[in-house]
């Protein structure tokens, strides 16, 4: 019987000597998960997805719209009889404006390029103008874009 009680008194001490040191190391991480959480200050508002289908060609966008505009998504083209391509954009909308790079894997080679969408009522418009390619990036020589509405990105529900 007097082990027994022994046993319980030690094991008492030793939680309760345990039990005084966890505060101290749960704030220590609860203060490392702020620090490392603090920076991040965009946060997606909403996510919006917009496809071109018609006969063998299909353009499928899906956008993450954070709280200051910034945009990251995915954007994908298979058109009839050409290389597909499909990646990554991150950009950036103003007013009705999309500007963003489009970060691309066509036919086993990765590439970059800047798109540009105007939004009209029913969707997406892709506008086309002079390029230039500069250290492996094609870039918008000028903002004199081309619409081309034969290709226009319809709303629909995400893949």
């Amino acid at each position: 019987m007097k082990s027994t009680t022994y046993i319980f008194f030690s094991l008492g001490i030793f939680l309760f000597a345990c039990k005084s040191e966890v505060p101290e190391k749960v704030d220590e991480v609860s203060v490392e998960k702020q620090e490392i959480a603090a920076p991040k200050t965009e946060s997606i508002q909403k996510i919006e997805c917009y496809t071109y289908l018609e006969s063998k060609d299909t353009i499928y966008m899906a956008l993450r719209i954070k709280d200051d505009s910034i945009v990251e998504g995915d954007l994908s083209y298979s058109l009839f009889e050409k290389d597909q391509n499909k990646g990554s954009i991150r950009g950036r909308i103003s007013n009705d404006s999309l500007f963003a790079s489009y970060q691309y894997t066509s036919e086993g080679k990765e590439s970059e390029r800047e798109v540009f969408f105007l939004k009209s009522p029913d969707g997406f418009v892709e506008g086309f103008t002079e390029t230039e390619e500069s250290n492996g990036k094609t870039s918008f020589r000028n903002k004199d874009f081309k619409l081309n509405d034969r290709y226009t990105l319809q709303r629909t529900d995400c893949r």
